[in-house]
């Protein structure tokens, strides 16, 4: 059994395609959850995103949709055994398909990304990881209509997509209010981007956080960032 361990709570991760990585840590640690009470996470996969976001804000309510059956399954199981059973309910469908009963003060997603590239041909890899230009804009718009007025969509992709998520975002009504820059170390820059988006115009910040150093070691940046989650103090492996 492929298990994740935290330091509150484990992922048992031996059914989804994706498995628990540094984009996970990275995005998990990055939404924000301060004053939030109701969430939707798109493309939950294994749960981990929402348990991040439960860890650091107990008080939300969550509903996580996936859309392959047997890592919708696993999400079920990772949420009754961690410390918040009650918290989210598990969606087993597209999110095209979702139908909610009232809008939400904080989406987030790290959705299927490569839109140009070849199909592995296994279908839980392609369903997890590949998504065509039609369907990312829809899976846009039906956020943006799912999201209240002041509400918060945060979305992490390729750092060369950038660009193409905010043209579809403006098209939907969405105004970029932080843009992340991860890179994977000082020569690999901009490996991704995290973007968060409003309805409401303010002020654009900017963030960066760098995975590794050029030695192979661990940034101070990412240990910082994401040192509430690791179960092994990562400061220790520099």
């Amino acid at each position: 059994m492929s298990v994740f361990r935290f330091q509150q709570f484990d992922i048992q991760q031996s059914d989804n395609p994706l498995k628990v990585g540094t984009d996970s840590m990275i995005f998990g640690s990055f939404i924000p959850v301060n004053g939030k009470t109701r969430a939707l996470d798109i493309g939950a996969g294994t749960g981990v995103l929402s348990l991040m976001a439960l860890q650091q804000n107990p008080t939300l309510r969550i509903d996580a949709v996936e859309i392959h059956a047997s890592a919708a399954v696993e999400c079920v199981l990772n949420v009754q055994q961690s410390p918040w059973p009650s918290a989210v309910t598990v969606h087993p469908l597209d999110f095209l398909s979702f139908e909610a009963t009232e809008s939400y003060d904080l989406i987030f997603s790290n959705p299927p990304f490569y839109m140009d590239g070849l199909k592995s041909g296994e279908e839980g890899q392609d369903q997890a990881k590949h998504i065509d230009r039609s369907d990312f804009f829809r899976f846009i718009r039906k956020a943006s209509l799912l999201l209240s007025e002041n509400g918060l969509f945060t979305v992490i992709l390729p750092g060369d997509q950038r660009d193409f998520l905010m043209e579809l975002a403006k098209q939907c009504g969405l105004i970029p209010v932080r843009i992340v820059s991860i890179h994977a170390n000082e020569r690999k820059l901009n490996k991704r981007v995290i973007i968060d988006f409003t309805k409401v115009s303010a002020e654009l910040i900017y963030q960066e956080i760098t995975i590794r150093n050029l030695d192979g070691t661990y940034h101070s940046s990412y240990i910082e960032q994401t040192k509430a989650f690791h179960l092994t103090d990562l400061s220790k492996k520099n």
